[in-house]
């Protein structure tokens, strides 16, 4: 992997697709099998109100969406939480990266 934590380059592709985004790493860990290796990725993504109707658009967005990042590969990415909350939209989305 890159110097930089493999999140930070999965945040910049996740913000480029919800430009009205505010997204939060929760939490990064190694990830490894006999074959591969990874991370593991949790990320909170708050969205303004408006933008809540949009929850399942953001779904199909991330189950067709190729990402394109440098040395790594999304093995799998998925929204597991949603909720109202403090006034927005927030989606709780968990990722596997592979290494490249």
């Amino acid at each position: 992997m890159t110097d930089q934590a493999p999140s930070h380059s999965l945040v910049r592709a996740l913000q480029a697709l919800m430009p009205q985004a505010s997204i939060a790493i929760l939490h990064e860990r190694p990830w490894h099998s006999l074959t591969f290796s990874g991370a593991q990725i949790c990320l909170s993504v708050a969205l303004p109100i408006t933008a809540a109707e949009q929850r399942s658009a953001v779904a199909q967005l991330l189950e067709d969406h190729e990402f394109s990042l440098p040395s790594q590969l999304v093995a799998d990415i998925a929204i597991t939480e949603t909720a109202i909350f403090d006034g927005q939209y927030r989606l709780i989305i968990d990722a596997l990266l592979l290494e490249d």
